[in-house]
């Protein structure tokens, strides 16, 4: 079996396209033909070699399409069921039994080794050449992959799969680091620092929750122009040099009582705990490459502040991304709104674009449902 598929020779390199042969699904795997895969900061990452995973790599973590063919072991899904491929975990360490999968301590195999879960074989090969993958379990640049029937969601075949492609990650992380690390309540006041995907995300659910004040900050005044469209009630440019005055003020002076900090920027973390309300807590969901610190002043936590960490929005993908689905169908989750097509060709233009801030959530299109 051939793919195309969007190949990363060399760290800091640019994606090309390329014919690549695709293993066969094993026991427990499914093959997958990717409609559409979104693209993350966390590709980004994987392309400036902040993971172990060699190059040549084929990489991308969330994608939507339709069951090829499944493994012999595989029982909850069917050729031409439509998909969504999102985080993976091995489903029987210590944190995946206690429900927080997000955790997996094999995560780091699964998502960075480039190789199947059999810790050995690999997905793509160029002739002899060997092309990494398994990024995720899914490697979803790519037209035809393969991923494990963990990590595969069944969707219902009437949403479009090219808005979909958003949900994996982005959607998930940002909503479910909201809706089960946070847990805010009508009336209290929310702060996203950050306002792509993930900030959005969260801000969407911060407004379900009945949050309010809703404070957006970034430093694109495009996009908080958008925030306070999706529900918004003040929004600070982050260059402002009185950012964190004027946040508390906008609070009500006392300081907020939940934050999401989705830049991965030590300053804007720093400036998240600092507009805290005493016991006031903010979740870090930015990614930083290794060695990235902050620095914070020691007597503002002792006001009962807490700074607390959160992977992949703490959520059972099998059943969040369900219920996400559901919001959108809705109506209560706009995310088309935060999504620009490109076509798999383009993968560098959309990623520059991203780079850039003029595109929010980047999705390839790359083959048809």
């Amino acid at each position: 079996m051939q793919a195309q598929a969007a190949v990363m020779p060399e760290r800091h390199g640019r994606w090309r396209i390329d014919t690549l042969a695709v293993a066969e699904p094993g026991p427990h795997e499914v093959l997958v033909r990717v409609v559409a895969s979104g693209i993350c900061q966390t590709d980004v990452h994987a392309r400036d070699g902040f993971f172990p995973i060699p190059y040549p790599a084929v990489f991308g973590h969330e994608g939507a399409g339709v069951v090829e063919r499944v493994g012999r072991a595989v029982t909850t899904l069917k050729p031409g069921d439509h998909v969504l491929m999102a985080n993976p975990s091995c489903g029987a360490c210590p944190d995946c039994l206690s429900g927080f999968e997000t955790y997996c301590s094999n995560a780091p195999m699964l998502k960075q080794s480039g190789y199947r879960a059999d810790g050995t074989s690999l997905s793509f090969r160029q002739g002899q050449e060997p092309i990494y993958g398994s990024f995720f379990q899914q490697s979803s640049f790519a037209s035809l992959t393969l991923a494990t029937a963990r990590n595969t969601i069944r969707v219902p075949d009437e949403v479009p799969l090219d808005i979909l492609a958003a949900f994996p990650c982005g959607v998930n992380t940002g909503a479910g680091a909201v809706m089960h690390v946070l847990k805010p309540q009508p009336g209290d006041s929310y702060v996203a620092f950050g306002t792509g995907t993930v900030g959005c995300a969260g801000l969407l659910a911060a407004k379900l929750a009945g949050c309010d004040p809703i404070i957006a900050v970034d430093v694109f005044d495009e996009r908080l122009t958008l925030a306070r469209s999706l529900g918004a009630t003040h929004t600070v440019n982050a260059t402002d040099p009185q950012l964190v005055n004027a946040v508390r003020s906008l609070a009500g002076g006392r300081g907020a009582q939940w934050c999401l900090e989705a830049a991965g920027v030590p300053a804007a973390l720093r400036a998240a705990v600092e507009v805290l309300a005493p016991r006031g807590t903010v979740c870090l969901v930015g990614s930083a490459g290794a060695g990235v610190e902050v620095s914070l002043e020691m007597r503002t936590l002792q006001q009962g502040r807490l700074v607390r960490g959160c992977i992949q929005g703490e959520s059972d993908v099998q059943t969040f991304l369900p219920r996400l689905i559901d919001l959108y169908r809705a109506g209560q989750l706009p995310i088309e709104r935060l999504v620009r097509h490109y076509p798999h060709a383009a993968i560098n233009d959309a990623v520059a674009d991203m780079l850039a801030g003029t595109t929010i959530k980047a999705v390839l299109q790359i083959s048809t449902a």
